[in-house]
């Protein structure tokens, strides 16, 4: 049997992003809009998209060799254990940010913060996805509630079915226009690349696989946020220019055509905002700047 790889693709709100990373490290998965096992342009790896929620498990059990699916799942389903972690991936569905899993009640509520649960003389009722965590985190604070699970559309919950809701969000956008107020943060996540423990330790190619597929995705997500600067300078400018260059940044020198320098700079995006109008101002002769498809340092 040829050397075949099974990976949990998180289907729904991450989908598109887990699959343009993919793509971007040269990983194209594709299939019908009603297909769950997807193609690929890597014959030793086969995806198939799946509730995040669920991927941890899979892959926990063996079923599926490794996935992507947020921390706060990989602990909600308490699969820490038999998972190795591969990769920390700060994407989500909008931003490179870490989501938020928060406890919010309603606009009204005469709640003002979690200390003021404490002090409710009845069993405070809270809806979520994140049943375990949150039992856990309210437990700890002393705040005394019944956690009822939420099978979706959550911020309808409360008032009138909860008094309160732990959801995850971005931007908390969509709590304000649910007429909810933040209190607290219950859990921070983000996205991991993980495989089974026993897969990694005893299949030695598939370690290899993983492994490579790692620092694939690692390196794409790295080279999103910086650009490479090139200056071009005259010989007589190049001292000038070089002390310009930021202490904390490397840089490359080389030679170029008669009396000229080229200088190559990989820096954040912001940082290259700042310095390519203070090497035009003080004698480059020309700027190049470039995005990176992958940076593996």
């Amino acid at each position: 049997m040829a050397n075949v790889l099974t990976i949990g693709v998180p289907k729904g709100s991450l989908q598109e992003a887990t699959l343009a990373l993919f793509n971007a490290a040269g990983l194209s998965f594709y299939g019908s809009e009603r297909s769950l096992w997807l193609g690929s342009n890597d014959p030793e790896v086969k995806p198939v998209l799946l509730r995040p929620q669920e991927i941890p498990r899979y892959v926990s059990k063996g079923d599926l060799d490794c996935g992507l699916s947020g921390l706060d799942w990989i602990t909600e389903t308490q699969c820490e254990e038999s998972l190795r972690i591969l990769a920390d991936l700060h994407y989500s569905k909008r931003s490179f940010r870490p989501v938020r899993w928060v406890l919010a009640v309603p606009q009204d509520s005469p709640w003002q913060s979690v200390q003021d649960l404490k002090e409710v003389d009845q069993t405070l009722r809270v809806s979520t996805e994140l049943k375990r965590i949150t039992e856990e985190w309210l437990a700890e604070r002393g705040i005394v509630a019944e956690v009822d699970f939420s099978w979706g559309a959550t911020e309808a919950k409360a008032p009138v079915f909860a008094d309160a809701i732990v959801e995850c969000t971005e931007t908390g956008s969509s709590l304000q226009a649910n007429r909810l107020r933040i209190l607290d943060t219950v859990f921070q996540s983000t996205t991991q690349f993980f495989a089974n423990k026993d897969v990694y330790h005893k299949a030695g190619w598939k370690r290899t696989k993983l492994d490579s597929i790692a620092l694939l995705l690692k390196s794409c997500l790295a080279a999103d946020a910086k650009v490479s600067v090139r200056v071009y300078a005259p010989l007589a400018e190049a001292e000038v220019l070089e002390a310009l260059i930021p202490s904390a940044v490397g840089y490359s020198i080389w030679n170029g055509k008669k009396d000229e320098v080229l200088f190559e700079l990989i820096v954040d995006k912001a940082a290259a905002r700042e310095l390519v109008p203070v090497f035009a101002r003080n004698g480059a002769a020309k700027i190049t700047v470039a995005g990176l498809d992958m940076l593996c340092e």
